[in-house]
């Protein structure tokens, strides 16, 4: 990164690379839960990435993947963000979705995001080969583990 000033650099989030999901899970100064059962046949989550986007341990966003294991035809993404601050998104262009504990979710094409105790979830799910509707029951399917583990 030559290419970025000092300045910038100084407003850069700090990446880190947690060696396993388990410690990523605990690094967090928050408490989240990934879903058990996926609707494909996935690999296990990869260790997180976490970024410090304040500099200073208080606003952190992790990034969870995972993707099929199979490789033929194409390949189902599942990613899992989540970030301690309520996360700015654009609603204009998606259905509000009721999920449990009285959480309500935006759900556009891939993606569901929503609010649970101070943290903002985006889950994105990447499956072309299943139905429309098919897709928004699986992706609230593992928002729903995730709030009521």
């Amino acid at each position: 990164m030559n290419d970025v000033t000092e300045t910038q650099k100084e407003r850069m989030p700090i990446t880190y690379q947690a060696p396993s999901v388990k410690e990523g899970l605990s690094a967090l100064p928050f408490k989240m839960a990934l879903p058990d059962i996926l609707p494909f046949n996935a690999q296990p989550f990869q260790p997180p990435t976490i970024q410090d986007m304040s500099r200073d341990g208080k606003q952190l966003m992790a990034e969870f993947k995972t993707a099929s294991k199979s490789n033929a035809g194409k390949s189902i993404i599942l990613m899992i963000t989540a970030i301690n601050r309520d996360a700015d998104s654009d609603r204009s262009n998606s259905e509000e979705v009721k999920l449990s504990r009285d959480v309500i979710a935006f759900y556009t094409n891939k993606t569901l995001s929503f609010h649970l105790d101070g943290i903002s979830y985006t889950v994105t799910y990447m499956n072309d080969d299943i139905p429309k509707e098919q897709h928004k029951n699986e992706i609230i399917d593992m928002a729903k583990q995730m709030i009521d583990q």
